[in-house]
């Protein structure tokens, strides 16, 4: 069958799809595009209870299942464009969703929030494992100085054994978190200074990936909890949202996150001031979506303006996101060296640290928080953090599809906790 072929059968594939509701959009869009030897990756989710069923079926038809993520019954597969229509009449096959592509989206910013107040006070997020999923992870000295905190590392882009980051966004990420400043004198440390984190790179070098390499990554999060203590998620990357909520692979697979007890904080993305800008996860109203707050390079809360690159809200359903914003304009945190690779080695504070500005690194700061709430309280569970990250708040002048509750407050939390 050649392209024109394709073309021909577009339309009879396209009124089954939209007949029976089982084929994301894009996926007939990009039939068009491809011939018999063409595939598309996809995320195929069964039936409550048929996932054994559904998975024998695609063996049976010859579909490549890349992944499989028991916690949310779904499948990464590939499949020839040819059999999509084919796939989609399996019985025990729920929804076939695109494999979507997604991006990357402190010394005032910790002040800022209170967090400083916080470390004063002796909470530092020991013990508590925030998970970065992301680029990689490059062992920064503030990261693995004086003690390596990071606990544990997964590649499903170039399936390496060893924390690297080829980019430098999750290092950064994993900095505003938990850096411990080693490298300054702890004047650049990060909002949780003595919580391990665990990279979990999926992300290629250009900052870009897929939803199944994410999901992926978010299965293997839930899988190995109990072995590094995670209890925190941190998705500082998005993608337009195209489908419903309740198919939107990214969605379903945080909320699972949730409620099996760890909490998730996601970027809203870096669209604005456009109203409906939200990325996902970020739209998921479970989890916590963090816009994005310039200080001014102030400690005063009062001069914080919500960054004019910070997604809006609202969500599908009329749902107000973000849910809160935190420092997200010229923050500074870790910096990848491209020269690493022999091993630490002494840098010039230049090298050491980098600035960034966006949403993604707005959504680390409250994962540390979260990590200071934790290590107080850690029988918290998702729905009592992100019920005191919403009441502590500060209010700017702003709506709340732009700010949410307002600027997270770290000093005003532990007043009640």
């Amino acid at each position: 069958m050649n392209i024109l072929i394709g073309l021909m059968l577009f339309p009879l594939l396209d009124r089954f799809a939209r007949r029976e509701g089982k084929i994301d959009e894009r996926l007939i869009k990009k039939t068009q595009t491809l011939d018999s030897a063409g595939k598309l990756s996809a995320i195929i989710f069964s039936k409550e209870e048929q996932g054994s069923i559904c998975k024998e079926c695609l063996k049976e038809m010859g579909v490549n299942i890349v992944h499989e993520f028991p916690f949310i019954n779904a499948y990464a597969v590939e499949v020839p464009a040819s059999m999509l229509g084919e796939v989609a009449r399996i019985e025990a096959i729920e929804y076939i969703s695109d494999d979507i592509e997604t991006s990357s989206l402190l010394d005032i910013a910790t002040q800022g929030v209170g967090a400083r107040t916080a470390n004063k006070m002796g909470y530092t997020g020991k013990g508590i494992g925030i998970a970065v999923l992301d680029t990689g992870i490059y062992p920064h000295p503030d990261l693995i100085r004086p003690k390596n905190r990071i606990v544990a590392f997964k590649d499903f882009i170039n399936q390496r054994e060893g924390p690297y980051d080829d980019n430098g966004h999750g290092t950064f990420v994993a900095g505003v978190a938990a850096g411990n400043g080693y490298s300054s004198g702890g004047r650049y440390a990060g909002v949780a200074p003595e919580a391990n984190v665990i990279g979990v790179k999926v992300m290629t070098k250009n900052g870009e990936g897929n939803a199944s390499k994410i999901v992926a990554g978010m299965q293997w999060v839930l899988d190995h909890r109990n072995d590094y203590n995670i209890r925190i998620a941190c998705l500082s990357l998005g993608s337009q949202l195209l489908g419903s909520l309740n198919k939107d692979p990214l969605v379903v697979a945080s909320n699972a996150l949730w409620d099996q007890g760890i909490f998730v904080v996601a970027a809203a993305g870096n669209a604005g001031p456009k109203q409906g800008t939200i990325t996902t996860p970020g739209v998921c109203p479970s989890i916590v979506t963090v816009g994005a707050v310039d200080d001014k390079r102030t400690v005063d809360p009062r001069d914080d303006v919500v960054a004019d690159f910070s997604s809006r809200g609202p969500v599908r359903g009329g749902l107000a996101k973000p849910d809160v914003v935190a420092p997200g304009v010229g923050v500074i945190s870790l910096n990848t060296d491209p020269d690493y690779s022999n091993g630490p080695k002494l840098y010039s504070l230049e090298k050491v640290y980098a600035t960034m500005s966006g949403t993604s690194v707005a959504a680390p700061v409250v994962a540390g928080m979260a990590a200071l709430i934790l290590e107080k309280n850690p029988s918290y569970k998702p729905d009592d953090i992100k019920r005191l990250l919403l009441k502590h708040t500060r209010k700017l002048d702003a709506n709340i599809y732009a700010q949410g509750k307002g600027l997270v407050d770290m000093q005003r939390i532990l007043n009640e906790i």
